[in-house]
């Protein structure tokens, strides 16, 4: 077994053998990196992956059980098909969200400037406010007439669902959403509830509310997609849907065509897409929260990065509304907002690599000898490196232009160095390209247009506590949003 693009072979890491071939706190396994010969390529937690080189390959059939206690497939087997589809499965979104102009054709579709126009609405009646503002608590404090208005908002809530707003549709469309009001909800209570529960270990039976609550919220996840997959199968048999599909994308459909060629129940399919919005939204939306902390909250930042991105992005003359935004040119030349993104990365991401080991292996790490025996498990957390004073001089801060470098031709550019938030390797997450284009241009988009304060009249960034790829805030903070005036 070969550890490179793991950790560097002298730090000093705590070594977490996972003792557990069928159960146990395993991170976020996933199907979607099984390859086609049968042997399992083991994801890290959150929505980035580890790399794993040829020789760090493991049968299947040890993470299938565990992969099952976080997605299910309602007891529908599938060990035996999945191996031989994968590819196949994962080509499509591979196409989306990996693809450079793929992702960005699928941003630009997603409306980013018309949403984030909206981003609070200015009223405190359900029926008229925007989805992503049910779950922020809004209070007007004052109405948009005659001057520009004020709203109170929880900050985590209103931005993670703003993001899942934005990314879910490009996936399974905007029907999916509309049809089932609480989806968000759910999607929030498998994610912050039950999934730590499954991740450390702990039975489905046990007699806990969160434990009951959050499996009846992963119950619903699946049954609307199942929902969804039996439309798209109506779609493509050329039979009557009771829905408008045509803004399903075509990864979903081509899935869906994977899935009827080799006789696939509907059980056996959602499983494998409840991992995949799950991958989509979980750790994305939190990047978008802390990117947007930690920007209104350092002394001048916020204007400066203002200037940096003004230059692709276009304002009607009337309302102030953006016209248009040049994604590219966002992504190529707003250096420094890159290089917030990285820090945000840096401080809240808690990557972490895992290994199967399938031959045995003596690692010596300068004082410590490390015995790795077969059918263990090897979890090297990266958080280790990312709080290293010795890698990242005062690693506790938040230092914007951290991650830029002067490239040949004297200009300054953002570079991950380092720090590896989506893994590496050839196992390295699948949608990455896509995550990060939406980060940039939604955050370009709210700060270009909002002036958030803290509601307190001071910014405190509040304390972390462990999520299941990101980190989340201990207590949601409250602030005071208005629309920016030029």
């Amino acid at each position: 077994m070969h550890l490179v693009g793991v950790v560097p072979m002298k730090m000093r890491f705590e070594t977490h053998m996972l003792l557990v071939r069928w159960y146990g706190d395993l991170v976020a396994p996933c199907w979607s990196y099984v390859d086609a010969s049968g042997t399992c390529k083991l994801p890290r937690r959150g929505s980035s992956h580890v790399a794993v080189t040829p020789h760090d390959q493991c049968r299947a059939s040890p993470i299938h059980p565990l992969y099952s206690r976080f997605w299910r497939y309602r007891h529908a087997r599938v060990e035996d098909k999945a191996p031989r589809v994968l590819e196949d499965l994962l080509a499509p979104l591979e196409r989306l969200f990996l693809n450079e102009s793929a992702a960005v054709a699928a941003i630009e579709r997603g409306g980013a400037p018309q949403r984030a126009a909206e981003f609070v609405t200015f009223t405190e009646k359900t029926e008229r406010m925007k989805r992503w503002e049910l779950s922020a608590d809004i209070k007007v404090v004052r109405p948009q007439s005659g001057q520009p208005g004020i709203v109170e908002a929880n900050l985590q809530s209103l931005t993670r669902d703003f993001g899942a707003c934005f990314a879910i549709p490009l996936l399974y469309g905007q029907g999916f959403l509309d049809r089932y009001p609480h989806l968000l909800d759910d999607f929030w209570k498998f994610d912050n509830e039950l999934f730590p529960l499954l991740m450390i270990g702990i039975p489905s039976w046990a007699p806990f509310r969160m434990m009951k609550e959050g499996l009846a919220s992963q119950s619903r996840l699946l049954d609307a997609i199942e929902a969804l997959y039996r439309r798209i199968d109506k779609a493509q048999r050329g039979e009557e849907v009771d829905a408008d599909m045509s803004d399903v994308s075509d990864a979903a459909f081509e899935r869906n065509a994977v899935y009827e060629r080799e006789k696939w129940s509907f059980g056996q399919r959602v499983g494998g897409d409840l991992a995949i919005l799950w991958g989509q939204n979980a750790n994305t939306q939190s990047v978008l929260f802390w990117l947007l902390v930690y920007i209104y909250s350092t002394p001048g930042l916020l204007e400066t990065l203002r200037k940096e991105i003004a230059p692709y992005i276009t304002l009607s003359q009337t309302n102030l509304d953006i016209t248009s935004m040049d994604l590219a040119d966002l992504s190529r030349n707003c250096q420094l907002l890159k290089s917030c993104i990285f820090e945000t990365y840096r401080l809240a991401n808690e990557a972490t690599s895992i290994r199967y080991v399938e031959r045995p292996v003596t690692i010596d790490d300068g004082d410590y000898k490390h015995e790795l025996k077969p059918g263990m498990f090897l979890s090297a957390p990266h958080g280790l490196i990312q709080r290293d004073p010795s890698i990242f001089p005062d690693p506790d801060k938040f230092i914007p232009d951290r991650f830029l470098e002067t490239d040949p031709s004297g200009k300054p550019v953002a570079r991950y160095g380092r720090l590896k938030p989506w893994g590496c390797g050839a196992s390295m997450c699948k949608g990455r390209t896509f995550a990060e284009k939406e980060v940039v241009v939604l955050s370009a988009a709210i700060i270009t247009l909002w002036d958030i304060d803290s509601a307190t009249g001071t910014w405190v960034v509040p304390a972390m506590v462990p999520g299941t790829g990101l980190k989340k805030p201990k207590k949601d903070i409250r602030v005071v949003i208005t629309r920016r005036t030029f």
